[in-house]
């Protein structure tokens, strides 16, 4: 068993409160995409990612207070969009691949998590095709999403 309790999660309000599965994310994103930039009423959105199977299912006690709103993507997967219904904040995005998979990592809005040791995390800019603003050279980009890391390709 792992002493390793996660990372706090809330919304605004209070009423979403948990932990992430671990500590140590997957990586960490900043998506340029105009989903995320209207979710975020920002330039872009923050996403901190964690493996689905530790995230998925659902607490019953936590799925029963969040909301889901559904919606296609440009790249053809069913993103599912998990929010407070009181204060509306997000707190989490789950995409399901065309064959009915889920896919690999789960986003955890990174506004919402609730320690700074993510933002150590060396984060990637992705959707750049979508940017509003300028990126520097030196930050990684991707014009979409980067490939899946090369032991799970889903």
């Amino acid at each position: 068993m792992s002493d390793d309790l996660g990372l706090p999660v809330s919304c605004e309000c209070g009423y979403i409160n948990f932990r992430t599965p671990s500590s140590k994310p997957l990586g960490m994103a900043h998506c340029h995409c105009t989903s995320c930039r209207k979710q975020s009423a920002s330039a872009f959105g923050t996403s901190v990612h964690f493996p689905a199977d530790q995230v998925f299912p659902l607490p019953a006690e936590l799925e029963q207070k969040l909301s889901v709103f559904t919606h296609l993507t440009d790249s053809g997967n069913t993103k599912h969009c998990y929010f407070c219904p009181k204060c509306g904040v997000r707190i989490m995005n789950a995409a399901i691949l065309p064959d009915g998979s889920r896919r690999y990592a789960v986003s955890f809005k990174g506004g919402a998590i609730d320690s700074g040791v993510v933002w150590a995390t060396p984060a990637k800019h992705i959707f750049t095709r979508s940017a509003v603003m300028k990126l520097p050279d030196e930050w990684e980009t991707y014009e979409t999403i980067p490939p899946p890391p090369a032991k799970d390709k889903k």
